[in-house]
């Protein structure tokens, strides 16, 4: 009896309670993702060119435009992410309702987004430095022997800058997941002026997490986080 009770703990749900949330998803994703990497290297290219501030230090360069492509990124990506949080952890049934709730919050929306910036700028700043410090590295190294440039060598690449900026930015990612769906099951809404609906911001979030669970609260999901972050960049 114990034996089926540790199996069927253990279960996956079925296959499309996997893909919830998967449209808003992809609205979150992809057009973020293409005005990240446009920006990116837009900002990089002026940081880097003759006469540039940053025309002899490569690692700030990235690191800034990185930064910049991801803050640019980030603001269309806020509502659909809040949407698919939504969808995804049951507060809605559908995309449709869950963004009907965040156009009817939108002062919880921009809590969430403000602090989404403290996950998803250093994010966006470290996975592409990595990348490209990886990539460079290789390029400098006789001893690598392969074609930095072919498809393999630049997913391996990705997936480390993935892999790197996921584990580092998986604190602030946790205080972002809470404060998006704070108070929702008690109907309190999550106030930007720290009204009196308990977690309001990302300080107030951060002690709360600090004190029911200690310095591992902050890493939670964080193989789950790396494991999705890896692969995808």
């Amino acid at each position: 009896m114990a034996t089926g009770s540790s199996h069927e703990s253990f279960a996956l749900p079925p296959l499309q309670e996997l893909y919830n949330g998967l449209l808003p998803n992809l609205i979150k994703e992809a057009p973020s993702s293409a005005l990240y990497l446009g920006i990116y290297e837009l900002v990089r290219s002026g940081l880097m060119a003759p006469g540039a501030p940053f025309e002899s230090a490569p690692l700030l360069a990235y690191l800034v435009a990185g930064a910049v492509g991801e803050f640019v990124g980030s603001i269309i990506r806020a509502p659909a992410e809040a949407t698919k949080c939504r969808v995804q952890s049951g507060l809605a049934s559908s995309p449709a309702e869950a963004f009907g709730q965040v156009l009817d919050k939108p002062s919880q929306l921009f809590t969430a987004w403000s602090s989404s910036l403290w996950r998803d700028v250093p994010m966006g700043a470290v996975q592409i430095a990595v990348f490209e410090l990886a990539k460079a590295y290789c390029i400098s190294s006789p001893e690598f022997g392969a074609n930095v440039n072919s498809l393999p060598a630049e997913a391996a690449f990705g997936a480390l800058g993935g892999l790197v900026g996921a584990v580092l930015t998986t604190p602030a990612d946790v205080v972002t997941t809470r404060i998006i769906t704070a108070s929702e099951e008690q109907g309190e809404a999550v106030e930007a002026d720290g009204g009196a609906g308990g977690e309001v911001g990302p300080l107030e979030v951060a002690s709360s997490i600090l004190q029911e669970s200690g310095p591992s609260g902050f890493f939670v999901g964080v193989g789950r986080r790396a494991f999705y972050w890896a692969p995808a960049i």
